[in-house]
């Protein structure tokens, strides 16, 4: 359940995740409507991301999805105007990583449910250390945008690359190694 998305007007997106009562509330509310296992997107851009996170977790969510893209703005210079319909819009790919490794990381000290880890992963590496900051997957959206489906399969031997040369054996001992 994407509660954060920054490109949609100013009543929507941010004011959900912005605060521990709405995000526990939407959380709530979904999940006194379905039974299936839930996740909560989150944003970066909270004061306490892990005091977020705790909250939607005891409100119900199975797992926490972290992070959603920042808030950001492009202007065509040549028309003097912004380039997207809502002014603003999320800003992606590996400007994002440091950002959201940060926040998977306070997560993972917080609670104790699935983390999908995404933000800014283009590489392996960048994969094993989303995973080492707590994950417990990753996922990838801007570099399957930016280089096609192949993407998948060249992180994910990349991934398997970077685990033999360190000697993991698995994804479960990346993402307990540093926790």
């Amino acid at each position: 359940v994407n509660i954060s998305c920054p490109n949609v007007g100013d009543e929507f997106g941010t004011p959900f995740a912005g605060a521990i009562d709405s995000a526990a509330a939407v959380t709530d509310s979904v999940r006194q409507a379905v039974t299936c296992p839930i996740s909560i997107k989150l944003a970066p851009n909270v004061p306490d991301i892990a005091r977020i996170a705790a909250a939607v977790v005891e409100a119900g969510a199975d797992a926490i999805t972290a992070i959603n893209t920042m808030p950001g703005m492009v202007i065509d210079a040549a028309a003097g105007q912004p380039l997207l319909h809502n002014n603003v819009g999320g800003v992606s790919g590996p400007a994002l990583k440091p950002i959201a490794l940060r926040c998977v990381y306070e997560i993972a000290k917080a609670v104790s449910v699935p983390i999908i880890g995404t933000g800014g992963i283009s590489t392996g590496r960048d994969a094993a250390e989303m995973l080492m900051a707590g994950a417990t997957v990753v996922g990838v959206g801007s570099a399957v945008y930016y280089r096609g489906v192949a993407a998948m399969q060249e992180i994910g031997q990349e991934l398997v690359e970077f685990m033999e040369s360190y000697g993991y054996s698995s994804i479960r001992d990346i993402s307990l190694k540093n926790h």
